[in-house]
């Protein structure tokens, strides 16, 4: 699959740990769905990561986005949005 990631953190110069290509499609974890994504974000967490902020070497190459939108397998349009982590979560969707 296309993706952006960072293979390798740049903490003075974030874009330029930005790359562009082909990598493995993750496996599905138990209970997830799948999207097909038509349009992804990079928003500041995302440059954190660029910058090696709390990510450590084993976790890379870290595929970016996390924002994103996109269709399930039905067809239904799906918005992937990184505030919310899991069903125990209780906050406000800043959606």
């Amino acid at each position: 699959m296309l993706a952006a990631y960072v293979a390798k953190p740049a903490p003075d110069d974030p874009l330029s740990a930005l790359e562009v290509g082909d990598r493995p499609e993750p496996e599905p974890r138990e209970g997830w769905m799948t999207v097909t994504v038509k349009a992804a974000s990079l928003n500041h967490h995302d440059v954190f990561s660029l910058r090696g902020v709390g990510l450590p070497e084993d976790r890379m190459p870290m595929i970016l986005g996390c924002d994103a939108a996109g269709t399930d397998e039905n067809g239904n349009d799906v918005v992937v949005h990184a505030v919310i982590s899991d069903p125990t979560w209780t906050g406000d969707e800043t959606l």
